[in-house]
């Protein structure tokens, strides 16, 4: 009787054993490694600097100009402009052959049958300017100054005229600026400064000189401005 016992319990055990190995096999099967969380490393977003101002240079050459390379200087004159040819200031010629045409304030070289001289003519003056409403006409007068005479020019109050805004064509008042007789004309080494007055209206107009022609020789443009 012990012995069945015994037997059985062996039996039993047994049993346990293999049951609890086949558990932990089953487990083992199953089981593994715990899963690694995947995540995914996200590179730092590079934020650039703040660009530098673009340099514009103060003008650019034409596209294909030798010099279109260099830089010019802010507000210097670019070196691949073309350079003037007349010189600036000079004292121009004029003549019968040919006449010349001035702005008011520039000095003219004048040849003449039986001499030459330099004239410049200044102007117009007025007497008064900012008047409301502005006027349609005003007296107006010119400085004609003749100098380094060699030897004769005429002089004759007719010899002047003035062409208006309107195309109008006036025979000014001549005087000595200063006073005197005006002479019929001005000998070699002299000089001599006149007046010119008329009453114009406001705009262009242009002042003509024709010493010993029909036609002027010398003309210069100007402006009537009373505003």
């Amino acid at each position: 009787m012990l012995g069945s016992r015994r037997a059985v319990v062996a039996v039993l055990a047994g049993a346990v054993i293999v049951l609890v190995g086949a558990v932990l096999l089953a487990r083992g099967s199953r089981g593994g490694a715990p899963a690694r969380a995947h995540t995914t490393a996200i590179a730092p977003v590079a934020h650039p600097a703040s660009a530098p101002p673009v340099a514009h240079p103060a003008s650019a050459p034409p596209v294909g100009h030798p010099e279109a390379a260099h830089t010019a200087t802010y507000g210097g004159i670019p070196s691949w402009l073309p350079k003037p040819k007349v010189r600036v200031g000079r004292i121009v010629q004029a003549s019968a052959a040919h006449p010349w045409l001035a702005i008011e304030g520039d000095t003219v070289s004048v040849h003449l049958a039986g001499g030459r001289t330099t004239a410049t003519a200044v102007g117009p003056a007025v007497p008064e300017e900012g008047q409301f409403p502005v006027p349609r006409t005003t007296p107006c007068s010119f400085n004609v100054t003749l100098t380094d005479v060699s030897g004769a020019v005429p002089l004759s109050p007719s010899a002047f005229t003035i062409v208006d805004e309107q195309g109008l064509l006036h025979h000014p008042r001549v005087t000595v600026t200063g006073g005197g007789a005006l002479p019929q004309r001005v000998g070699h080494g002299r000089s001599i400064s006149l007046t010119i007055s008329d009453v114009l209206p406001t705009g262009s107009g242009t002042l003509q000189w024709a010493p010993d022609t029909a036609k002027p020789i010398v003309s210069w443009d100007f402006d009537v401005e009373i505003d």
